[in-house]
């Protein structure tokens, strides 16, 4: 989830200008803005391309180069610091004068940047570049390129329907996504490859919609045999028949399918924390209920001291997401150690990107893919949906 603090702390200050800047932006393509880092003492940057910098709340130009080799950007007082120029400003906008790569610490990127000074005297790092581009190096960083074409195209509208559902929602946050699997995986220039080109060009501006609107929509690496209800997860609104949950034989055997891991019963109750304040040491770990997905809804502790029922989701929140891959498993508590034999990787709900490759090797289109991941949705152009002009 995104870091509310920061986001309602700028909001003012980044609202204006920045939605100015979209506008303009607008009769080209959407523009999203991923934060690569948050909270960094400092970057380098280098630009081999005229550029300049603006206070991104007032536009006003703070300073120019007809280049920039290797050069610091850093929290200053009163404001950021950029090369040898001190601004008084919090928020600045990087923007090559032509089309260039941007490199922060060596990590290559299109568009422009925005730099973000935070309450901890810390650095926030947006790259802000148009949509389709974007999702070339997107879509490369999240799955293998070498995968069949019709996977690949079914995964490009997923992530662009995603993508643009944030844009959507975030207008008056100072990013839209970040660069880590918390959203969407984005190397940016690194990402980039030939047949991720391919597929986001064979699918441009196309998206899933449902009643209307942009679909919410999902993704994951596996879902283990059953994709997830999305009401089990999240706070859907009204009956959101494209991302309730059903049978996938399609990834089955596929990686990341079956799972193992073991913890000592203290590393598990360390990483608890606050979970199970008041159990003591863990003598029993039982599973409550299942969802009709099969995954886990509710667990209990039972210790030394008391017990404790925890929500599945916060379960798996307060292990680590990477620990405990799905909410799909069963449990084994014996001599100290807890055993977890499990299926799948990630939410489950949307997309199980594994069973998207299986369909594709059948032979299945991109199509059958995602009809079959999201019944009832319809894929369209983006333009002319809510906050998406046609005209754009």
């Amino acid at each position: 989830m995104r870091n509310l603090p920061l986001a309602l702390l700028f909001v003012s200050l980044l609202t204006a200008h920045d939605s100015q800047l979209t506008t303009a932006f607008a009769a080209q393509e959407p523009v999203v803005r991923v934060a690569v880092l948050q909270e960094v003492q400092g970057v380098r940057v280098t630009v081999l391309a005229p550029c300049r910098l603006k206070d991104l709340a007032t536009g006003s130009v703070l300073g120019q180069w007809s280049d920039l080799k290797w050069q610091a950007v850093e929290a200053g007082n009163p404001g950021i610091k950029i090369s040898s120029i001190q601004t008084e400003s919090r928020a600045v906008l990087l923007e090559p004068r032509q089309e260039a790569i941007l490199r922060i610490n060596a990590r290559p990127y299109r568009g422009s940047l925005i730099f973000i000074q935070t309450p901890r005297g810390r650095l926030t790092v947006i790259n802000r570049l148009g949509l389709e581009e974007y999702l070339v190096g997107a879509l490369g960083s999240e799955v293998n390129p070498a995968w069949p074409a019709e996977a690949l195209k079914a995964h490009a509208v997923v992530s662009r329907t995603m993508i643009a559902h944030r844009i959507w929602i975030s207008q008056d946050l100072p990013f839209d996504v970040t660069a880590d699997t918390e959203t969407h995986l984005y190397h940016g220039v690194s990402g980039e490859r030939e047949q991720t080109r391919a597929a986001v060009q064979a699918t441009q501006w196309q998206v899933l919609a449902y009643q209307g609107e942009l679909l919410s929509a999902a993704f994951h690496a596996n879902c283990g045999g059953h994709t997830e209800d999305a009401a089990e997860l999240w706070q859907v609104r009204g009956d959101l028949a494209p991302l309730k949950g059903r049978p996938d034989p399609y990834c089955k055997g596929l990686r990341h399918f079956h799972w193992r891991t073991d913890l000592s019963a203290k590393e598990l109750m360390k990483r608890l924390g606050e979970g199970a304040r008041g159990v003591g040491d863990l003598n029993r770990l039982e599973i409550l209920e299942r969802n009709d997905s099969g995954r886990v809804r509710r667990v209990r502790l039972k210790g030394s001291s008391g017990g404790v029922t925890l929500p599945g989701k916060k379960f798996r929140e307060l292990l680590g997401a990477n620990r405990l891959r799905s909410l799909n498993f069963n449990v084994r508590f014996s001599d100290g150690t807890v055993s977890f034999d499990g299926f799948g990787w990630g939410h489950g709900v949307g997309l199980c990107q594994w069973g998207a490759y299986g369909m594709a090797v059948q032979g299945r289109t991109m199509d059958e893919i995602l009809d079959f991941y999201f019944p009832g949705a319809h894929r369209r152009d983006l333009k002319g949906l809510p906050g998406f002009p046609a005209n754009s």
